[in-house]
């Protein structure tokens, strides 16, 4: 590397500010321009389109003519002149910004007016420290991004090691990496304006008061530091210089707020080490920690889990354990806190807790206990265990068992009502039951949607199974469709590798297999694509037609609103829907089944015309008058936009049939998800039309019934046009990104019985 590089260690997270107004600035802007290995990045086109925005608050400006305001702007400017040029040597990275007070209004405009412009003014003048780069790199990040400061003075001795990866916001490419300079480095990438100052040796005795009064006497002191000593050290000094020091403990969302500014004679830590030699407290092990870590925190304000960890301290365990959600939790904490104290709201000394276990009403039942010997079974649930199936061969360990019924939940169902029930047995069997009292509804005709939901069920089982490397038996029980049973599960062996079986690759996309209901613009499938789909649909007995035509998707568009229209007019389907949506996110949350609202990627007006069919009497109004056709409007677009549609069919109407049928749709679901694109079941009027086909008495009225029969034979002049097949699943295809929300899954112990 040249020499015109700086060999200061300030250069490793300070960045070179170039105003290229100034002679001198301008030709290290140039030298650095010539190097093939700086990165050079020059937005400053779309932060002058920011700025232009900015500027004109009470309208919206249309992108064209926003184009021209910008292209009129450098008519009159020296683009390469305007603003200023940053560099980041650690990057090799030359990135073209405004200039400060342009930078800053443009920054935090977003923040207006939950922090006011003469606000932000107020905290660009203040001084922060920051000791501990762990949880304090957290609390370092909230402040830079809301601006919280004007001058930041971190301090940290210790460098990146693998096992702070659980919560520091790091990589692996930054191991070894002083977590000082990691924090600076990401504060210059948001801000380059703001000043920071590190301390690479951490604070000791001889740099404390330079620490705090070197530039000017800070304004807060956090401490998130590990060493009791210097805990004690930064508190005897913020009583000496009367600052106010707060520290979260990222347990329980515990917030500390000393006043030594208002009490410079308050007793450190409230008064709770009274009696503790604090000469005492240097160079103490983890273990020796742990009783003065008790004094300050109290025994009585931790969580059961940190309680536990403690104790294992020495044991299993080197030092006390931290989650990033706490520590997150804590960082925003301390922020906004930071930000009120620093506005001159009056926080007072104390303790101020965000426990989210005390949110959510978590009881002592529900809390995981350490080598608890027994799952919580399901006591109100009937069942009968087969007699004539033989003992396991390989006696599965209740880890594996756990394992391999999480994967198995994880299969998609109907209105995602789960209807499973595992029963595990003193032979080590495994079986599956039919909980017909969550899967009871219109559209589960005959059980077949709970039958599906089976079959995919099974499939994720026998994958995951295979990935574990255990052989396994599946006996299928079910001999008719009001059978109780479905399957049973032997385990025969146990190999040390993963065993060779079909499609075993699928297993990593079992976590990934979701519904994404979003209408993105329509991408049409390479043949590779869709060969790689028809690869691992193969079954015997099971078939699949897909149709990607334009004309095709516009007809079927018009059949599955109208047969989605329908279904709401039937009694018990409406029920149904409103009561297996989720309206709210604490529901969903709570409920962990059902469809949560979230999930439908809704507009606002589609939710507010969703909320209507809660009301019964719209639905009436509706059928009454055989109206409702705004209903289709959804799903017209679900169809239209999808890249295409695939429809699974068997040749007779049986319960293994439509339980291959879900072995089958998983594995596609997966493979889909697997290959990027994006899947939603488009199905239920084909339940409709096996009920209406198949029953006298269907709930729907005379003419609603020639209506679905109407739509039925126009769906056969798309699909199964021999009628020679019974049409069991379909579902859309396309890529839509990333849906907005997952749905839940029940906790294990509401579906796992062992005997």
């Amino acid at each position: 590397m040249s020499s015109k590089f700086s060999t200061d260690q300030n250069a490793q997270y300070r960045p070179e500010i170039l105003n290229p107004t100034k002679e001198l600035d301008y030709s290290r802007l140039k030298e650095l321009k010539g190097y093939e290995f700086v990165l050079v990045s020059d937005q400053i086109e779309s932060q002058v389109a920011d700025l232009i925005k900015s500027e004109n608050p009470t309208r919206t400006i249309p992108p064209k003519e926003l184009n021209n305001l910008v292209t009129n702007f450098f008519n009159n400017t020296d683009k390469e002149k305007y603003g200023n040029w940053v560099y980041f040597p650690w990057k090799n990275t030359l990135v073209h910004i405004l200039s400060g007070e342009e930078f800053i209004k443009i920054r935090t405009v977003r923040n207006n007016f939950k922090i006011t412009p003469i606000e932000q003014k107020i905290l660009g003048e203040k001084i922060v420290g920051i000791v501990g780069l762990s949880v304090g790199q957290s609390i370092a990040l909230a402040m830079t991004l809301e601006r919280g400061y004007g001058e930041i003075r971190l301090a940290d001795f210790d460098t990146l090691e693998l096992s702070n990866l659980n919560r520091l916001k790091a990589g692996v490419t930054s191991l070894g990496l002083e977590k000082v300079i990691i924090a600076a480095r990401e504060i210059a990438e948001i801000d380059p304006y703001l000043k920071v100052k590190v301390y690479r040796e951490g604070i000791t005795a001889e740099n404390v008061d330079e620490f705090i009064l070197e530039g000017g006497k800070m304004d807060l002191l956090i401490d998130e530091c590990d060493s009791l000593d210097i805990k004690v050290l930064l508190r005897e000094k913020a009583k000496e210089h009367r600052l106010t020091v707060m520290m979260d403990t990222s347990d329980k969302g515990m917030l500390d707020v000393e006043r030594f500014d208002q009490e410079p004679k308050r007793e450190l830590f409230h008064g709770l080490l009274k009696g503790v030699d604090l000469d005492s407290l240097k160079n103490l092990s983890s273990t020796e920690k742990v009783s003065i870590v008790l004094k300050i925190t109290g025994l009585e304000t931790l969580s059961a889990r940190m309680k536990v960890s403690l104790l294992e301290i020495g044991q299993t365990i080197t030092s006390w354990p931290q989650l990033a959600s706490g520590v997150f939790l804590g960082g925003a904490s301390v922020a906004h806190a930071a930000r009120k104290f620093l506005l001159g709201d009056d926080i007072k000394s104390g303790r101020y807790y965000v426990d989210f276990d005390n949110l959510f009403k978590l009881s002592d039942s529900e809390e995981i206990k350490i080598d608890s010997p027994v799952i919580p079974g399901i006591s109100d649930f009937q069942y009968s265990i087969p007699s004539d199936v033989l003992q396991s061969a390989y006696q599965i360990s209740r880890s594996e068992l756990e394992t391999l019924i999480d994967k198995a939940n994880w299969a998609p169902s109907g209105g995602n009502i789960q209807p499973w029930v595992w029963v595990f047995d003193r032979k080590g069997v495994l079986h599956l039951f039919h909980d017909k009292i969550r899967s009871h509804s219109m559209l589960d005709y005959k059980g077949t949607g709970s039958l599906i939901a089976f079959g995919a069920a099974i499939e994720n089982l026998r994958l995951q199974s295979g990935k574990m490397g255990i052989d396994i038996e599946v006996i299928y029980q079910i001999k008719a469709f009001d059978s109780d049973l479905i399957a049973s599960i032997r385990f025969l062996t146990k190999q040390p590798k993963p065993l060779k079986i079909k499609y075993a690759e699928l297993v990593e996309g079992i976590g990934l297999r979701c519904t994404n209901r979003k209408n993105r613009k329509r991408y049409l499938l390479s043949q590779d694509e869709l060969n790689s789909l028809l690869e691992v649909s193969k079954e015997d007995h099971v078939f699949l037609e897909w149709t990607d035509q334009e004309n095709d998707l516009e007809e079927l568009a018009k059949i599955v609103g109208g047969m989605d229209r329908l279904r709401f007019f039937h009694d018990q389907g409406l029920v149904d829907f409103v009561n297996e949506v989720r309206w709210t996110e604490k529901e969903a949350i709570d409920k962990k089944d059902g469809i949560d609202i979230a999930t439908l990627e809704l507009s606002g007006t589609e939710k507010a015309a969703m909320g209507l069919l809660r009301d019964p009497r719209t639905i009436k109004f509706f059928r009454k008058y055989l109206m409702g056709y705004g209903l289709t409007k959804i799903s017209k677009d679900t169809i239209t936009s999808a890249s295409g549609i695939i429809l699974l069919k068997t040749k007779d109407y049986s319960p293994i049939s439509i339980l291959n049928v879900g072995i089958v749709l998983q594995r596609l679901w997966i493979k889909a998800n697997m290959l990027g694109l994006s899947v939603q079941p488009v199905t239920a009027m084909l339940f409709i039309f096996h009920r209406i086909l198949n029953e006298k008495e269907t709930g729907f009225t005379e003419i609603e019934e020639q209506e679905i029969i109407n739509l039925k034979n126009s769906f056969t002049n798309i699909f199964n046009k021999e009628k020679e097949q019974k049409e069991i699943f379909m579902f859309r295809i396309n890529k839509a990104g990333e849906p907005s929300v997952k749905s839940y899954r029940r906790n294990l112990s509401d579906t796992l019985i062992i005997i």
